[in-house]
């Protein structure tokens, strides 16, 4: 028996997969250190707002909330690391290796397996971004339907990760300036400092706004998702935001005569009280 079925049954109703514990334990720690991170260093960014004195001291003010900030932003770096030591590890060890064994393996098949990654953005996404954009306009009855991962995932996967690159080496600087300063001009601190900062504000910004609305308080999943706990996603939310996929794990499971209509059924023509597509 796989220790993650593709589809579960739970109280009579399917869930599909989504994440192992090992990612969801992965998305734990970045989102307890990016929290963390964002509140012990936005007093500093903002030292002049009223409320910036209180929130640094609810972390041990100037003595101690500096540590935490770094000891986080260590555990974060580490985090980092061993995220992309998993994804190679994953990648070589499912798709490389066979191929390996095989005696097939070649440079323009390694890149062909990097290119079709999961999360990797392809021409697929820039049509649902124009189909979504046309379906909000009114110009057609019809939304996308996503595949295992879409493209706003992507870019909640990509956004943080690139940040992360800029952040994390702009901190190890600024955290070991002395040293820098003997490998590097003195004058790039100021500027590590300015995208450390505005790096951060972009970053908290993203995570509260676009991560937090997508993931917890869109309607379909308000007041809380549940993916990042439990790994599974229900059937109703499958077909309204991965239908592409739903479709094939269902197709694939000898359950191709029970798949729900897309998106539930909601269209502009049944939301005003005609036929659904």
């Amino acid at each position: 028996m796989k220790r993650y079925p593709a589809i579960k049954i739970k109280d009579g109703k399917r869930y599909f997969y989504r994440f192992s514990m090992n990612q969801r334990i992965q998305h734990i720690i970045l989102a307890w250190s990016v929290v963390t991170l964002v509140l012990t260093g936005m007093p500093l960014k903002f030292s002049n707002a009223a409320w910036a004195p209180y929130l640094y001291a609810l972390f041990g003010g100037i003595k101690a909330a500096p540590i935490v900030h770094i000891t986080t932003g260590v555990i974060l770096l580490i985090l980092f690391v061993y995220h992309i030591g998993y994804l190679a590890y994953v990648i070589y060890k499912k798709q490389v290796l066979p191929l390996k064994q095989k005696g097939e393996l070649s440079v323009m098949k390694v890149l062909m397996i990097l290119a079709k990654q999961p999360l990797v953005p392809n021409l697929k996404d820039a049509f649902d971004i124009r189909d979504l954009m046309k379906y909000l306009l009114f110009l057609t009855n019809k939304r996308p339907d996503g595949d295992n991962f879409t493209w706003k995932e992507k870019f909640d996967y990509w956004a943080p990760f690139w940040g992360m690159v800029i952040i994390g080496l702009s901190g190890l600087i600024i955290w070991n300036k002395e040293l820098a300063t003997h490998l590097l001009p003195g004058g790039l601190l100021n500027f590590m400092l300015i995208a450390h900062s505005d790096e951060a504000l972009l970053a908290a910004l993203f995570l509260f706004i676009w991560h937090w609305y997508n993931v917890h308080f869109s309607i379909s999943v308000f007041p809380m998702g549940t993916v990042f706990l439990t790994g599974y996603m229900s059937e109703e939310l499958m077909a309204e935001e991965h239908y592409e996929h739903y479709v094939k794990v269902m197709k694939e499971a000898g359950l191709e005569h029970e798949i729900l209509p897309p998106h539930g059924g909601h269209t502009h023509e049944s939301t005003e009280g005609g036929h659904s597509a």
